[in-house]
């Protein structure tokens, strides 16, 4: 297997301050730039997590082929498809490649032999790409159920900024549901928005509990691991 070059260095981190901008930022920009900034931010997360893959060829190529279809859909013009059509498609890439993503940032962490900063930026980039794809997969339900899910918006989407509007609703909503706040102002309606409510709720909890059972676990042996060595230098 040829690699591009060597690992990336701080692609956690590039990753994270994508999450910040895109959870923060939003809320502060209204009106006609709202449309432009989603996309722009959206596109940015996946950027940055083609950041992650990029020092190994084959997982770059694999990045990017499922990235240029859901960038395709969230830039392009609605010419050749119906809006809300465009907006599904768009997700279900999206959905796609994030899952691609998680599965390589599960295996890191996975082959992980001691707990450091990047370790911990990676387990927190999962959970919180873990809160995006379920977004996405609400998204794509309204787009094709606008009754699925009570927003606190209209779910009617006639332009990107109601397109914004309605993925700023959904994120809230997955965020909410993982961290299984339940204020309850957003509620599922249908019997598929209500499963996918059920399974990121328990996905969230046993994340925790498995992520921080696997970082103690890694914390511990490397203790063990320094003692052993250091009573074989004595």
């Amino acid at each position: 297997m040829k690699n591009v070059g060597k690992k990336l260095p701080l692609s956690f981190e590039t990753l994270l301050l994508s999450f910040a901008l895109m959870l923060f930022i939003p809320g502060i920009f209204q009106g006609s730039y709202g449309g432009y900034l989603s996309r722009g931010l959206f596109t940015l997360i996946l950027l940055s997590s083609l950041y992650i893959v990029g020092h190994n060829r084959k997982d770059l190529t694999i990045g990017v082929l499922l990235a240029a279809p859901a960038m395709l859909m969230n830039w392009a013009s609605t010419w050749f498809l119906d809006l809300k059509m465009q907006m599904l498609a768009y997700s279900l890439f999206q959905v796609m490649f994030l899952i691609y993503i998680v599965i390589k940032i599960s295996g890191h962490l996975a082959a992980a032999k001691t707990v450091n900063a990047e370790i911990i930026y990676a387990a927190i980039c999962l959970y919180l790409l873990l809160g995006i794809a379920w977004g996405m997969i609400y998204f794509g339900i309204v787009m094709v159920d606008p009754q699925a899910i009570n927003l606190a918006v209209s779910t009617e989407v006639v332009d990107r900024e109601s397109i914004a509007r309605v993925l700023h609703e959904v994120l809230y909503f997955s965020y909410v549901t993982q961290t299984t706040l339940g204020y309850g102002e957003i509620t599922p309606a249908s019997e598929l928005a209500r499963a996918f409510v059920i399974a990121q709720s328990l996905v969230g909890q046993i994340f925790i509990a498995v992520i921080v059972a696997r970082l103690v676990g890694l914390q511990i042996a490397f203790g063990i691991n320094e003692n052993e060595n250091e009573k074989q230098q004595d």
